[in-house]
C-alpha cells in the first residue's frame, strides 16, 4: 500500500497505517505528522519526507525505514523492531527505549540514548 500524507493530519495517517492488512507501507510525501508507527508489530514501514515526533514510539518489533530526516523522540520507549533513518535524528532519539535498533546515517541531536534500558 502507498499513502500520500500530503495534508494529511497525523490521526488520520496513523489510521490508515494500522488499518491495512498490507505488510508493507510507503508514505509518500511525508512532512511532521507525529506518532507513525507507535506500537506497530508486523509491519515494514518505508517513509519518504520527515515524519514528525514520536517516530515509531513503543514499536513492538516492525520496521521503519526513513528517507530523510527524523524529528525527536524518534523509537521513544520501543521494546523491539528496527528504525534506519537514511539522514539525521533530531533530540532525545532512543528515549528510555527497551529493545530493538535504532540506525542513524547523519547525526542524531541532544540526548540521544538516554534513559535506555537495554
Amino acid at each position: 500500500m502507498t499513502i500520500d500524507a500530503t495534508g494529511l493530519h497525523f490521526r488520520t495517517l496513523n489510521e490508515a497505517v494500522k488499518g491495512t492488512a498490507d505488510r508493507t507501507v510507503v508514505i509518500e510525501h511525508c512532512l511532521g505528522q507525529r506518532y507513525i508507527g507507535s506500537g506497530l508489530s508486523d509491519k515494514t514501514l518505508i517513509i519518504q519526507g520527515t515524519p514528525g515526533n514520536a517516530l515509531g514510539a513503543y514499536l513492538d518489533g516492525a520496521s521503519i525505514v526513513v528517507e530523510g530526516n527524523a524529528q525527536d523522540a524518534t523509537g521513544d520507549t520501543m521494546n523491539d523492531g528496527l528504525i534506519c533513518i537514511h539522514g539525521s535524528s533530531g533530540d532525545a532519539t532512543g528515549y528510555a527505549m527497551r529493545g530493538g535498533t535504532i540506525l542513524v546515517e547523519g547525526n542524531a541531536g541532544y540526548r540521544a540514548g538516554i534513559h535506555m534500558k537495554a
